[in-house]
């Protein structure tokens, strides 16, 4: 019985001695919310949400945009509000601006581009809001050549690539009407391609298991409509025409919840089956989406809608 006993602490070790050799990565999920929250009502539903969320093993909590109502006011009041409740949070946050943040604010007024570079500095060169230092993150303004786009940033964890990006709705701030948005939208557009360019090659240079692209704008794949996706719709098909492991795009933007794989190749004849589009639940429903990364599933990624729990569920 000793010797048996011996041989079984001895296969034990020798197995979790192979699984750190092998660089196994530990399994972990994270917590997405977008278009939250809309209405007093709903930011105590949020308030809720967010507080039975610190109590769960999220690593994480991703927020992608539009932590307003579109008529809200653009004010610095509104924006400490929000960004009170995201250096609150007791994990870090990934965050990714909505339309409704600034580029909607000319509806009351308000200049969306001075709103822009408010949102910047209030959320993002304040390193303790977001706290996205402790996954090492390499933000885009790290290059001179782009040292306006402090929004768009990534990092890995557990060899999986997130990556966010600020492609916002209302078409991405093309305004035809309008030539300081055109250059601003113009201007982002090109920062944006140059990081998912440059994203793509260190996903395939470092052998990344999966990726994760997180923005705003629901691009309207099928359609192919609006003119202020075209350029990033393009830059998902290079991507996923180069990069063979699961993708997975998180947006909000058209408040209803799905996932499906919604990227074809140019032609529109060959869907790219690997790259998944996850879209958000948003307002009125307070809700949030719990996504695991499972780095020895060949899937990935796995999704389940995470809700908030009664006073009598816990």
């Amino acid at each position: 019985m000793a010797i048996t006993k011996l041989l079984l602490l001895l296969a034990i070790g020798l197995g979790t001695m192979v699984n750190h050799a092998g660089g196994r990565e530990p399994v972990f999920r994270f917590l997405v919310v977008g278009d939250l929250p809309y209405s007093d009502e709903e930011e105590v539903q949020f308030r809720r949400l967010l507080k039975q969320s610190e109590q769960d093993d999220f690593a994480f909590l991703m927020h992608v945009g539009d932590t307003k109502a579109q008529n809200a006011p653009c004010s610095d009041e509104t924006y400490q509000k929000t960004r009170g409740l995201m250096r609150n949070y007791p994990k870090p946050v990934v965050y990714t601006l909505g339309d409704n943040e600034w580029t909607d604010c000319h509806h009351s007024g308000g200049d969306p581009i001075e709103r822009l570079d408010r949102l910047r500095e209030l959320f993002f060169q304040d390193g303790g809001v977001l706290r996205l230092q402790k996954f090492a993150a390499k933000h885009q303004s790290d290059d001179p050549q782009f040292a306006r786009f402090i929004e768009n940033y990534r990092f890995t964890k557990s060899g999986v690539l997130f990556i966010a990006v600020h492609v916002c709705g209302s078409d991405n701030n093309r305004r035809p009407e309008d030539p300081a948005a055109m250059e601003e939208f113009a201007d982002r557009n090109a920062a944006n391609l140059a990081f998912l360019k440059e994203s793509l090659a260190e996903a395939v240079n470092h052998k990344t298991v999966g990726v994760v692209i997180a923005m705003h704008a629901d691009l309207k794949f099928k359609s192919r409509h609006a003119e202020g996706f075209h350029d990033t719709i393009a830059a998902m098909e290079d991507f996923a025409a180069n990069y063979p492991e699961p993708i997975v795009c998180i947006h909000g933007d058209t408040h209803f919840f799905r996932v499906d794989n919604p990227l074809t190749d140019d032609a529109g004849h060959q869907t790219h089956l690997h790259f998944t589009r996850m879209e958000v639940f948003g307002a009125p429903n307070v809700a949030g989406v719990s996504v695991t990364v499972d780095p020895q599933d060949p899937q990935v990624f796995s999704f389940r809608p995470y809700f908030l729990r009664t006073a009598e569920g816990g």
